[in-house]
């Protein structure tokens, strides 16, 4: 067999190749994002204006001083699954002149939670993750951060757990 016969084979085997490589880096491409994908489809939680339901009257915060930053936060957030909904239970109380937002950080430190604004006089009662978390339970970091008229005025700083199930 001469070398130009097999030059149109080699170069068919190169094609093969190359058509069997990027189709398994797609697939694994598509399989990594199936879970973002979920995750960004389960429906986030609503801020509501009052306080809390089922939190006794004695825990809502009732008077801020100017120029403070307070709030009810859940020590202790549980979500049944990585895509549910958890129970983290935030409230800016009336008095308070800020508008709030709440992230969540792991160990690592990096972000699995993002609130949405909640401005004084409401409250959120159940969100879910902003970023795939596996099964157990983590000591993680939160922040307040404050907002007036749009503007960030400052933070203020804790711990708590995430349980997910």
């Amino acid at each position: 067999m001469k070398m130009s016969d097999k030059k149109p084979k080699l170069k068919i085997a190169v094609v093969i190749a190359v058509s069997l490589l990027a189709i398994v880096l797609s697939t694994l491409t598509l399989v990594q994002a199936v879970p973002k994908i979920r995750l960004s489809l389960a429906q986030g939680g609503e801020v509501c204006d009052g306080v809390l339901p089922d939190v006794d009257e004695s825990l809502h915060i009732t008077e801020v001083p100017e120029g403070e930053i307070r709030y009810l936060i859940n020590k202790k957030i549980v979500f049944e699954n990585p895509y549910a909904q958890g129970d983290v239970m935030l409230e800016n109380p009336e008095s308070c002149g800020y508008d709030l937002q709440f992230m969540i950080y792991n160990a690592k430190g990096e972000m699995i939670y993002t609130s949405p604004m909640i401005k004084p006089g409401q409250y959120l009662e159940k969100d879910k993750l902003s970023a795939v978390v596996g099964k157990g339970e983590f000591k993680c970091s939160y922040t307040a951060q404050a907002y007036s008229d749009g503007e960030y005025q400052g933070e203020v700083n804790g711990v708590l757990t995430v349980l997910v199930k």
